[in-house]
């Protein structure tokens, strides 16, 4: 359910992404991936730096995939 909701936006008119259905379900299951995993980090008491670093790192490999396929 969240992969669908997180390829919807990422396929959103007007971005200019040209990707193929494949590339988008995988960066999509990455993004939830990602989610999941601040959750986990953030319960077991990891610093808001490193949760920062976590989330910093996957906006910038999923916005260079996207500018790649643009």
């Amino acid at each position: 359910m969240r992969g669908a909701l997180v390829r919807g936006a990422l396929t959103t008119r007007g971005t200019g992404v040209d990707a193929d259905a494949g590339d988008l379900d995988e960066l999509a299951a990455y993004v939830v991936a990602v989610n999941q995993s601040l959750a986990v980090l953030s319960r077991s008491g990891s610093p808001g730096a490193e949760l920062r670093a976590v989330a910093r790192l996957a906006v910038e490999t999923v916005a260079h995939r996207l500018a790649a396929e643009a």
